[in-house]
């Protein structure tokens, strides 16, 4: 048997897991959100990531949220669906619910809090490939779950059957090219960080991108991929100066993140919805200088997207 390949390409957004203000699920905003990330363009999807909230629900919750985003996707572009936990035979049974839920793929981080060595994360990737056939996006997230997968481990992960894609969110924009020399050709490679090197990334040679940009942004958060393979440096890097400002201003808020996110879509009228417990929406002094940034860079109801 030959290696799996799949043709995943482009932006991606994680999508948020919208909940009511007492920590229900959404889903009325859940499809509005799908829906809305259809019409402006987006050429796949990751529900149930880490933006997603996916490790504060439960099992059924998590696949209650894939089978609305999958449902109304409608098999219009690729739908991931994030099925990472700590022990190997849990993420093998949240990523046999993403396969019945009709999800393309399955988006898995390294286990989290436990720290496990090279080898077993190995072993982790390769037992649950052989369990599940379901095409697996590596997630590289060292910030969350204390893990970094260098190049070295991902050039043996990419010789998996069912390993066919990574997205990297070291925010190491060297690692990105390392992946691009050293495993592009044997599976794709996606930024994580579209707001800090989206467009850079893409050309050079980035299969696409996997970010909350587009839920914010609007269209231009999903054109950003199509400008950077035509080449138009011009309206692109204007998207990417404007989505590194708002990378700056998120990550320079005194709200938790992604409830940041949360809170900029609810001032834009976008689909986001509020967390759940413990992360809380801002409030006050803080919020309002929170929406004023989002104003000054030219991110506000009034001002219509381009």
């Amino acid at each position: 048997m030959g290696k799996q390949r799949v043709s995943w390409h482009g932006s991606f957004p994680a999508l948020m897991t919208p909940f009511t203000e007492d920590g229900a699920i959404d889903e009325a905003m859940l499809r509005a959100n799908v829906r809305l990330a259809l019409d402006e363009g987006v050429h796949g999807f990751v529900v149930c990531g880490h933006n997603g909230e996916a490790h504060v629900m439960s099992p059924d919750e998590r696949k209650r949220v894939t089978a609305i985003a999958i449902e109304e996707n409608a098999g219009r572009v690729p739908a991931i669906c994030g099925s990472g936990a700590i022990a190997t035979d849990e993420v093998i049974r949240l990523t046999r619910d993403a396969k019945d839920a009709g999800a393309d793929g399955a988006m898995i981080e390294t286990p989290y809090f436990l720290t496990p060595r090279a080898a077993d994360i190995y072993k982790h990737y390769a037992e649950i490939a052989e369990a599940v056939d379901l095409p697996i996006m590596l997630y590289n997230n060292p910030k969350r779950t204390g893990v970094d997968m260098d190049l070295e481990l991902v050039d043996k992960l990419a010789d998996i059957e069912g390993v066919v894609a990574i997205k990297d969110s070291s925010f190491i924009y060297d690692r990105i090219l390392e992946l691009i020399y050293g495993a592009a050709d044997r599976i794709q490679i996606f930024v994580g960080p579209a707001r800090v090197f989206g467009f850079q990334g893409i050309q050079m040679g980035a299969h696409g991108f996997v970010d909350e940009l587009q839920q914010i942004m609007g269209r231009p958060g999903a054109q950003l991929y199509d400008l950077a393979v035509a080449n138009d440096h011009e309206r692109g890097l204007a998207i990417q100066h404007k989505a590194y400002q708002l990378h700056t201003l998120l990550a320079q808020a005194p709200g938790s993140y992604p409830a940041t996110i949360k809170d900029a879509m609810r001032f834009l009228g976008r689909p986001g919805g509020y967390s759940r417990r413990p992360l809380r929406a801002m409030e006050g002094e803080d919020l309002r200088r929170f929406e004023q940034g989002l104003r000054a860079i030219g991110l506000a109801p009034d001002l219509a997207a381009e």
